[in-house]
């Protein structure tokens, strides 16, 4: 049975969703490093996802690497998904730089914007993960 277009459309979401399993199944069991190469990979097959950025962002500082983090982050900003866990990852990140201020800037903005309602978005589930950091 060969590959047709539509069996390929419904097979590559199946094949990113795994990616995205395995990332976070590395960040919890510890495994940063493993993490950050799969969701950079999946991010060159899906570009500019806020999910993924934002988790390759927490295991870019999770693996002592917070300027990449910052670089990561900053393709965040510029798709507009500045949401209550992106400011806690760059918290990390600026913390980790030794930015205290800004570090505290991020973090303010963070409980700020966590303390009112809103919608959920595509990077909620990393405020979990960011938090058990």
């Amino acid at each position: 049975m060969s590959d047709t277009p539509a069996m390929a459309d419904t097979r590559v979401p199946a094949e990113l969703e795994l990616m995205d399993l395995l990332g976070y199944i590395y960040l919890q069991h510890g495994r940063p490093d493993k993490a950050a190469v799969l969701l950079a990979a999946r991010d060159v097959l899906a570009p500019d996802d806020t999910r993924t950025l934002l988790s390759l962002a927490l295991a870019q500082v999770r693996s002592a690497k917070p300027a990449r983090a910052i670089d990561t982050l900053d393709r965040l900003a510029l798709l507009g998904a500045m949401d209550a866990p992106f400011h806690l990852v760059r918290a990390q990140a600026l913390h980790a730089l030794g930015r205290s201020d800004e570090a505290a800037g991020a973090m303010r903005a963070y409980v700020s914007m966590r303390a009112t309602p809103n919608t959920a978005t595509a990077a909620t589930h990393a405020a979990g993960l960011a938090a058990r950091s």
